[in-house]
């Protein structure tokens, strides 16, 4: 007996009607159970395709009608927790992390972290078979880490130079959507605004769920690790170093208080002579009096600490406030001064990066710089010191007291631990591909 095509079409409309109020009734108990989740679900829209199984793309969750119903016959509560596990994708930023990651470990890594934040809240909606069978890893990564966040499960797995097939294999019960449009434009949402910041808006989501869950409701489970670990402070390392500019006038044509209107007018009217002479002075930040240290011990690796010095030169070499001369040093230390480097020009900062070598490999101790930078700035060989910035893992010995000067701690975040710094000083995360990464600082 043959089927025909309207008989076809009949039961893929009943097949997409269904499979949306399945999805419908998961959504509702993911609200009832998890109020917090509020914006987060409003935010983001249910999108039946053929195409896809489950998956999201930050602004929609694209399931195939068929995959819904397969999976609600054999397990009801499978599709509230993978409608949630994609949601927390969204919250926890995973879909943003760009395509240079190692795609199989970043995969591992989420889904591990989002799947063990589900089992946490403990809650039978979510509850699946595949829990059981992620056990065993989600010990051992609790053995191995202070909290299991992606980025931080990510490093461990590069650590320990997982093979991919290792990693696919042990992906197998973690999974809980495709992150194909993660890496591409896989499926299209016609009809939705495309001009929405999607990393914004889900940032914004993500911080105010983290204030609700901590402040006010007092929790300090893996879903609020994750969103503490995710929010933490990360910020444009070239904007970061602007705000170690100096104020300072420097001899320049100024632009921007030059009116050529009245100027041109002047000379057509009276030959030779303008109406209003240009400004000589420029008042513009600059850098002059800078001191950059480097955390030399054994944790922070070669490698790293080059690069971070080459694009740290990068950003001030292109900036206006790279002044003609400068009164820098750059300074590497352990648990005792290792070498320090006078920097005067660009010039010497080109020769510094040619022939630079790590020296050190002991333990931390912040206060032999901070000791060595009081003495400078003692004897006047620091003046007009804006301030010291220290790249760091952050795991040493801090000075008791406030210095006179601002203080940076560039983290070098290795996804490991958690980090403490003291009040008065600035602290900004940077992660190891971040600094390797070409385009760093740019």
């Amino acid at each position: 007996m043959s089927v025909t095509k309207a008989e076809i079409t009949d039961r893929e409309k009943k097949a997409q009607e269904l499979a949306s109020d399945i999805m419908v009734l998961a959504r509702n108990q993911i609200l009832v159970h998890l109020r917090f989740m509020d914006r987060a679900i409003a935010n983001i829209r249910l999108v039946p395709n053929g195409e896809a199984t489950f998956c999201t793309d930050g602004r929609s969750i694209y399931y195939s009608p068929w995959f819904v119903i397969s999976l609600y016959q054999n397990e009801q509560a499978v599709v509230t927790r993978n409608l949630l596990h994609c949601i927390l994708h969204c919250v926890f930023r995973h879909n943003f992390a760009g395509k240079a990651l190692r795609r199989n470990a970043w995969d591992l890594a989420c889904d591990i972290a989002v799947e063990n934040a589900v089992s946490e809240l403990n809650q039978a909606a979510f509850t699946a078979r595949r829990a059981e069978r992620q056990n065993d890893l989600i010990s051992g990564l609790k053995e191995e880490l202070p909290a299991l966040s992606a980025e931080r499960i990510y490093h461990w797995l590069r650590t320990g130079d997982f093979i991919d097939a290792v990693m696919d294999k042990e992906r197998v019960p973690f999974v809980g959507d495709d992150h194909s449009p993660w890496y591409s434009a896989g499926y299209s949402d016609a009809g939705v605004q495309s001009d929405i910041d999607l990393e914004e808006l889900w940032e914004s989501i993500s911080k105010r769920m983290e204030t609700e869950l901590e402040a006010v409701m007092g929790r300090d489970d893996a879903l609020t690790q994750n969103l503490k670990d995710i929010n933490r402070a990360r910020y444009n390392y070239t904007e970061f170093l602007r705000r170690f500019g100096v104020h300072g006038e420097i001899m320049r044509l100024s632009d921007e208080e030059f009116d050529n209107n009245y100027y041109t007018y002047g000379l057509e009217l009276y030959g030779s002579i303008p109406l209003i002479e240009p400004l000589e002075y420029r008042d513009q930040n600059k850098i002059r009096d800078f001191v950059i240290a480097i955390d030399t011990s054994g944790s922070v690796e070669g490698e790293v600490v080059q690069k971070f010095i080459q694009h740290t030169h990068d950003i001030l070499a292109r900036q206006e406030n790279f002044y003609t001369k400068v009164n820098m040093y750059i300074i590497q230390c352990d648990d005792c001064i290792r070498d320090v480097a006078y920097i005067n020009d660009k010039d010497d900062f080109d020769r510094y990066l040619r022939d630079m070598k790590i020296l050190g490999l002991g333990e931390t101790d912040f206060r032999p710089v901070f000791a060595y930078v009081d003495d400078l700035v003692a004897k006047k060989k620091l003046t007009d010191l804006r301030g010291v910035i220290y790249f760091t893992d952050g795991k040493g010995i801090f000075p008791a007291e406030r210095p006179d000067y601002d203080v940076a701690f560039i983290i070098h975040d290795d996804g490991f631990s958690n980090v403490w710094t003291p009040e008065w000083a600035m602290k900004l995360y940077l992660a190891e591909d971040d600094i390797l990464d070409e385009r760093f600082g740019a």
